[in-house]
């Protein structure tokens, strides 16, 4: 077994079923902590992935909760990087459009949330024909490392 540190990056699959949102959005959450957001910020991460994780249920699989979703969420200090990969078919970027904000109805404001909380964001065809969603959310503040000896030491 070697000495090397394991990265804290997560991938896996899970199905399109909206009773799995619990569980994304607290791997989300965890990786933007570990990257150093603070509650705040890692409340819009949480949203904006679960708005991306529900348009692919809703807009590509038409509701359907046995599809595949792979994902990949992969945290660094000050960075946070999260990659949704559909199995449908591939949707043109320039298609992708939320409703203007000034008509005021339920709905449509996902991708304006995604476009606005993230720093990059990329829509690709995948090897699968489907879409792949990269996002990436840079700026926290890079988190301190803690010496649990020097705390120990520091109550006594």
């Amino acid at each position: 077994m070697s000495g090397a540190a394991v990265p804290d990056h997560v991938a896996g699959t899970l199905p399109s079923h909206p009773k799995y949102l619990p569980m994304v959005r607290a791997i989300v959450d965890e990786g933007a902590a570990l990257a150093g957001f603070d509650d705040a910020e890692r409340h819009k991460l949480v949203l904006a992935v679960t708005e991306a994780w529900t348009n692919v249920i809703r807009h590509v699989y038409g509701g359907a909760t046995d599809r595949r979703i792979d994902y990949c969420v992969d945290p660094a200090p000050g960075r946070l990087d999260i990659r949704i990969e559909d199995y449908g078919t591939f949707v043109d970027p320039a298609q992708i459009e939320s409703r203007p904000l000034d008509e005021v109805r339920p709905g449509g404001l996902g991708v304006h949330l995604i476009r606005s909380t993230m720093d990059e964001v990329d829509y690709s065809r995948n090897d699968h024909g489907g879409t792949t969603l990269t996002m990436v959310r840079r700026g926290a503040p890079t988190p301190e490392p803690t010496d649990a000896h020097s705390e120990e030491r520091g109550s006594a």
